[in-house]
């Protein structure tokens, strides 16, 4: 079960609400697939096609865009066996993204001044 998890920035009062982590639509490698773009999809099919089940682990991961400079959750896929990740440019603009560690502090992308509060305020789905 994802997460709900709210940002605000006590600086400039910039807020995200973003859902992280995964679903228990996000089990199967097919239902996945689909959130990624085609040139995406086919790079991962490309690299999973070794006759293998391939083990993933997915979470919608927060992301800063560098050109709207806005939070994001940003659909991330990871194969343990190659060490490779796959994840998309951003929702809203299509900008670059830099994936942000959940345990990291986050600095606002808006302001740049301050480390973001975060708070959980549900789950999904």
């Amino acid at each position: 079960m994802g997460r709900i998890n709210r940002f605000v920035c006590p600086s400039c009062n910039a807020s995200w609400r973003i859902a992280l982590g995964h679903g228990i639509g996000h089990a199967v490698l097919e239902d996945v697939l689909q959130l990624f773009p085609a040139e995406i999809r086919r790079n991962i099919l490309c690299d999973t096609t070794d006759g293998q089940i391939s083990s993933f682990e997915f979470n919608y991961r927060p992301a800063i865009c560098q050109q709207c400079k806005k939070m994001v959750p940003v659909p991330v896929i990871y194969f343990p066996m190659s060490g490779k990740t796959y994840s998309s440019s951003c929702p809203d603009c299509n900008g670059s993204l830099t994936l942000q560690p959940e345990e990291a502090e986050l600095i606002c992308p808006r302001c740049g001044n301050s480390a973001l509060s975060s708070e959980e305020i549900g789950l999904w789905d």
